[in-house]
């Protein structure tokens, strides 16, 4: 029963912030050239394959050489957004360089803007391994102040091998917070992490249980320790959702696992 109503939670937290801010992220409602005139999605040498190129029906493909997508999305500014998306390069004579940025898209210059769980400061840099999906990478961003328009770009230079995009999202990250606990001293960190998350409080804690956002159990671990560290090393990277146990306290709270 504990676990069936912690699912609905999640599901009411999926669907107030689950709600996918990118339009056809699947690209399944296109077809043929990716252009300016092309509705949602713009760029250039970049087009809209069949399901030869995926195991979905479509997928965006940008084009042997310099290539782009990008999306405009309006976001809050203050909120956190998580973005998600699969990629394959396709193997053959050339390189496999691409660092996925998100842009002021109304300040002059369109600039970058910080991530959080990137790979740099201001962008995510692809994997350069030819032929291989890379499915459910992942980082977030949080909307500085007076930022209400940005732009997701995937971006590559000449040069470069063709690179298939598919299910991507951008979505407000959930806000659960660790409010039950705080009459404990709660604390969890890093966040961002990598291998381990320590947690401690001035009571035992008893348990913690790790959801994935499709409110999957990933991890479950009893502890009884006012301080521990907990392994997350086998964790794919994304965003996850802690269920802390104190007590008669029970406390949720995020993390992103880089």
């Amino acid at each position: 029963m504990k676990k069936i109503t912690f699912l609905l939670t999640l599901l009411t937290i999926s669907l107030s912030f689950g709600q996918n801010l990118i339009s056809d992220g699947t690209f399944d409602t296109q077809t043929g050239a990716i252009t300016t005139a092309t509705s949602p999605w713009a760029g250039f040498n970049a087009q809209v394959l069949g399901a030869a190129a995926s195991p979905d029906p479509n997928v965006g493909n940008g084009n042997n050489g310099e290539a782009s997508m990008f999306q405009v999305i309006t976001v809050t500014p203050g909120e956190t957004y998580d973005i998600d998306f699969d990629y394959k390069w396709v193997s053959g004579s050339g390189n496999y360089n691409m660092t996925v940025r998100v842009k002021d898209d109304l300040a002059a210059g369109k600039p970058n803007l910080d991530l959080i769980g990137g790979t740099t400061t201001n962008g995510y840099t692809l994997s350069t391994t030819p032929d291989t999906w890379f499915t459910g990478t992942s980082f977030s961003l949080e909307a500085p102040t007076g930022v209400t328009q940005i732009r997701l770009l995937f971006y590559k230079g000449s040069g470069n091998r063709p690179l298939r995009i598919d299910n991507v999202s951008l979505t407000l990250a959930p806000t659960a917070s660790v409010k039950d606990l705080e009459q404990f001293s709660f604390k969890s960190y890093p966040n961002p992490a990598n291998d381990y998350i320590k947690l401690s409080a001035v009571k035992n804690i008893n348990k913690i249980e790790v959801y994935n956002l499709l409110g999957q159990e990933v991890l479950n671990k009893n502890i009884d320790s006012k301080n521990t560290e907990v392994n997350i090393s086998t964790l794919s990277k994304g965003v996850y959702i802690v269920k802390a146990f104190i007590e008669d306290a029970v406390g949720s709270y995020k993390f992103i696992k880089e």
